[in-house]
């Protein structure tokens, strides 16, 4: 056996510095496409806020209030179909 050295692959060190740069080059623009992706978004969901006769806040304030009182009425009806339910048991024995 001879005594030699081994060494890892030999990476061409050129081509790999420039595959990074073009990441980070890449990577830098698709960062600012979303930011302006982000921006336009924002701007066209408050615009479209702005433009609503009742804003987002009252009409989900109102929906809370619809579905609380179907809330109540469903339970209230549960309640008197259990009792006469039961009522009907008592008379049929």
């Amino acid at each position: 056996m001879t005594n030699s050295q081994t060494t890892g692959p030999a990476f061409p060190t050129g081509m790999v510095r420039a595959g990074a740069a073009l990441i980070g080059g890449g990577l830098m623009i698709a960062a600012s496409g979303m930011a302006l992706t982000a921006v336009a978004v924002t701007r066209a969901v408050a615009a479209w806020a702005r433009q609503r006769e009742v804003s987002p806040t009252a009409l989900a304030a109102d929906k809370f209030d619809q579905v609380r009182h179907a809330t109540l009425a469903g339970a209230h009806a549960w309640r008197e179909h259990a009792a006469s339910a039961s009522d009907h048991r008592a008379h049929a024995r």
